[in-house]
């Protein structure tokens, strides 16, 4: 397991994690009524969002600079210096996180892992255009849209010398980017991580599930039989996590950690959860099993779930939670006191919820009356003692995925560090699939004779990796191979970029507004990986790490650690890039059959573009 040493919350509830944690044990919500015309959106909505003039206060505090200075009150200032409204609520966050931590975020042991969905997506807002003309701005000037670029800025900002790890993976990727960093110190890569979720609204994000009719017209009601869709949030929330307990208080000898976590695809589609719950379930029953004792529901205090208050997500998570058998242990759910924030809901909701864990508390689910679901669970409806040492988290998103954390607040006697140990892999089989143009692309799926229609509905990215997914497994086996636990991890820079500029052209002119949601799905780059699930049937992991270059050290880590599970069979890695004129792909099938070249960062290398297998 991997400790807390440090966290922090920002949000609409306050700028520590206290008065965040005190806000919601008062039963505080900071969803607020927005009335059209917000954000330059048609439609009124409700959502919770950061005070801006305190962050900027706060933040020119914290970079030395006195915030009622001319200077400081410039609006292009923080242009000048680099750093947007979302980079300044990271750098914050980890700033208060580490007054906790007390460790050289400047040291080569410390590696940053940002979680985000969309990071500054608002750069897209084109300037001021003569009606029907449409904005397609060079690369050059959409730097500040890559995910990488503004990982750079946070991680710069306290001079850390290696890449930082983005995670875009939908709605779990705060539960995704604890994973990593979990699996990176058990390794010994690093001795500490600091993983930081930020997501802020706009007029991008908000009109997507306005598309979708997910959003709700009042407070949002998680399980409740009214329930109508949900409020969304912002806010930046820090762990700053260790291969070792910070010095154990001698009172309670307790500290929070992070003790297991997985991902799994419910391999069923890429908008709609399992009514089943697949991905949940199985992700549920492998934390169970990792509990040791004869009766792992026993040990658990509370179950903190995604709980957006949507119809079927809702409905998902109760059928996931009785097939694991945890129907008696209590639930509750976050996203009416922050609204869901997205790539920051996995980190801001772990971190209320260590809180109540330490203070033996579990926290009731506000703004709910009753349920009417076929299977009924365990709603809490107010805050109550608990002495039991666990908790879950669960979180789901677009493209299928689906993440679990098992957190323990153990008293501490000794010790242990579980190192991952990691057999010798195999790359089994390589492609390397280039084009000049989309039209070339649709041309080689015909060619070969394929017969998934859905293909044509596909945006540019997910095309690319289903074709890629295709080759690989062209004649291999009649498609017999192991299928339940099987991942797939892809890679890229420009994230979604090029559907992302689509999307915005949609919402651009308010007199030719008409946000696609088929085209909003598609804005989430881990889509890519949930199409090639749905095709093959893979139950297993599912994810999308940003990095600015084919960084193949991290990527060679990345794949080696999703083995650490020791069910994963096989892992499906990807570099995919479909952005302006560049549109590649190269893919691995690594195995722990001993076959093919071994899986190393030579041959990761050496075999990336130019396959020889």
């Amino acid at each position: 397991m991997i400790y807390k040493i440090g966290d922090n919350i920002i949000s609409s509830l306050g700028f520590t994690t206290e008065e965040n944690f005190n806000a919601v044990k008062q039963g505080i919500s900071g969803v607020k009524h927005y009335d059209a015309g917000t954000f330059d959106l048609p439609e009124a909505f409700m959502a919770s969002l950061i005070d801006k003039t305190r962050l900027n206060d706060e933040f020119f505090c914290h970079c030395g600079l006195d915030p009622q200075s001319p200077i400081a009150r410039e609006s292009d200032f923080c242009r000048n210096v680099g750093y947007s409204d979302l980079e300044k609520s990271a750098i914050l966050s980890v700033h208060h996180a580490n007054e906790e931590a007390l460790i050289d975020l400047s040291n080569e042991k410390v590696l940053f892992i940002i979680s985000t969905t969309k990071g500054n997506v608002d750069m897209l807002v084109p300037p001021n255009l003569p009606k029907g003309e449409e904005f397609s701005p060079p690369s050059g000037e959409l730097e500040g849209a890559y995910l990488w670029y503004s990982a750079k800025i946070i991680s710069g900002f306290f001079k850390n010398p290696n890449t930082p790890l983005v995670v875009s993976n939908a709605c779990i990727s705060g539960a995704a980017a604890q994973i990593a960093a979990k699996r990176e110190l058990q390794a010994g890569n690093y001795d500490y991580a600091v993983v930081t979720g930020i997501d802020f609204l706009s007029k991008f994000i908000i009109s997507g599930f306005q598309s979708f009719k997910a959003l709700s017209p009042e407070i949002c009601r998680p399980f409740d039989k009214d329930r109508c869709g949900l409020n969304l949030g912002e806010a930046a929330a820090t762990i700053i996590f260790s291969k070792e307990p910070k010095k154990i208080d001698k009172r309670t000898k307790r500290t929070c950690a992070l003790a297991d976590g997985l991902i799994r695809n419910d391999a069923n589609h890429i908008s709609a959860p399992s009514r089943t719950g697949e991905g949940s379930y199985r992700a549920l029953n492998y934390l169970l099993n990792s509990i040791e004792s004869n009766n792992p529901v026993s040990q658990i205090s509370f179950i903190n779930a995604h709980g957006t208050a949507t119809p079927y997500n809702d409905a998902m998570e109760v059928n996931a939670i009785v097939r694991a058998g945890l129907d008696n242990v209590p639930v509750n759910s976050l996203k009416t006191f922050f609204g869901h924030t997205l790539g920051a809901a996995g980190v801001l909701e772990s971190v209320i919820s260590m809180k109540a864990l330490e203070e033996n508390l579990v926290l009731k689910s506000f703004n709910f009356h009753e349920q009417s679901f076929e299977n009924q669970i365990n709603i809490s409806q107010e805050n109550h003692f608990s002495d039991k040492r666990y908790f879950i988290k669960m979180l789901s998103g677009f493209g299928g995925v689906n993440a679990a954390l098992l957190f323990d607040c153990p008293q501490i006697t000794q010790i242990t560090t579980d190192k991952i140990i990691c057999g010798n892999l195999w790359i089994k089989k390589q492609v390397h699939l280039s084009f000049k143009t989309p039209e070339e692309i649709t041309g080689f799926y015909r060619s070969l004779q394929v017969d998934y229609p859905k293909f044509f509905k596909m945006d540019g990215l997910s095309k690319l990796g289903f074709l890629a997914s295709e080759m690989i497994f062209k004649d291999y086996e009649n498609r017999f191979i192991p299928r339940e636990d099987a991942a797939v991890v892809c890679f890229n820079s420009s994230s979604s970029l090029d559907i992302d500029v689509q999307y915005q052209d949609t919402i651009n002119n308010i007199e030719n507004y008409f946000p696609s949601p088929s085209l909003f799905v598609y804005t989430l780059p881990n889509i890519v990986t949930g199409e090639i699930a749905i095709r093959n049937k893979f139950f297993g992991e599912t994810s999308f790490y940003i990095f600015e270059n084919f960084e193949k050290k991290h990527i060679f880590r990345t794949v080696l650690n999703v083995f650490s599970d020791k069910i994963t069979n096989f892992v499906l890695l990807a570099w995919i890039e479909y952005f302006e004129n560049t549109f590649e792909a190269s893919m691995f099938l690594v195995t722990k059959e001993q076959t093919g070249l071994e899986f190393t960062v030579k041959n990761l290398e050496k075999n990336y573009k130019n396959p020889k297998i």
